[in-house]
């Protein structure tokens, strides 16, 4: 019995030791992002170069590939988008490519529980479309997938060696935000006053309709004296060159500011200095 203990411990500390010493030749690798409203997560496994050729040999032109190595490489959308023209439900899909010297296929697949490519099945495909790949300054040893907000949507990348693919993810941010604005700030039924000052922040920021901007934060003001709404709408009003305007509002906040009893004095005074900065430059813009 002592004996079988003894081996069962010179096991077991073997299994520890090469788990605790030996690297995964091709690690996880995990990426989240949030795209305006839509959560993006991709889970995919990362080999490495290793001073091997990749395209072409390692991994073979005009060839289904995994796009990463061991179990399929798998993406997650929160809510729906539209990849290739084509609208995407929310959910999770396998991710493969086809790569080619001057064209890639870039493929979305319903089965996320495939290891490798052998089992794989076209039938499942949900969507293909071509892409064109490029070379790159950086050498990327190790496969890498990266997501770019730009802004309420995304790129995407893939690339390895000294090749890069990307293709754009299309979010419906852009539709959320515009109904909500419809169905429930422009008709006034919302009376929430942050909701409509962050409708304004959204298009100024965003660089959509600065006059939409204005009038959203018309009415935040109208339900709530907020000193952040006063900032935005000078910063509205010299978007849209109203500088009378925006000295008007400047000198408004600066006189609601001091009569506030939740700021001190140094808070007044800072404010109070910002406002007569620009209001400095805006009256040089009106000569």
């Amino acid at each position: 019995m002592k004996e079988v203990i003894i081996i069962l411990l010179h096991l077991t500390s073997i299994e520890c030791f090469s788990q605790n010493v030996f690297p995964e030749l091709s690690p996880k690798g995990k990426i989240e992002q949030r795209v305006g409203l839509t959560d993006i997560r991709i889970n995919y496994e990362r080999p490495a170069a290793r001073g091997r050729k990749v395209f072409g040999e390692l991994v073979p032109y005009e060839t289904l590939w995994r796009t990463g190595a061991g179990n399929c490489t798998k993406i997650y959308f929160s809510q729906p988008v539209t990849i290739g023209n084509k609208k995407i439900s929310r959910g999770t899909y396998s991710l493969f490519t086809i790569p080619g010297k001057t064209e890639w296929t870039v493929i979305l697949n319903t089965d996320t529980s495939l290891y490798g490519t052998s089992s794989y099945d076209s039938g499942k495909d949900l969507l293909r479309f071509k892409v064109n790949p490029r070379s790159t300054e950086r050498y990327f040893e190790s496969v890498t997938i990266d997501i770019d907000v730009v802004p309420d949507n995304a790129l995407l990348y893939i690339a390895w060696e000294k090749t890069q693919i990307s293709f754009p993810i299309e979010t419906e941010t852009e539709k959320n935000a515009t109904d909500f604005i419809k169905a429930n700030l422009l008709n006034d039924k919302s009376t929430n006053a942050e909701e409509y000052g962050a409708a304004a922040e959204y298009h100024y920021f965003y660089g959509k309709d600065p006059e939409l901007a204005l009038t959203l934060i018309n009415k935040a003001i109208q339900l709530k004296k907020e000193a952040w709404f006063y900032r935005q709408k000078v910063d509205i009003l010299e978007k849209l060159k109203r500088y009378q305007e925006a000295i008007d509002c400047a000198e408004l906040a600066i006189s609601l500011n001091e009569q506030r009893t939740d700021w001190d004095r140094q808070s007044k005074n800072s404010s109070r200095q910002e406002y007569e900065k620009r209001i400095k430059s805006f009256k040089s813009r009106l000569q």
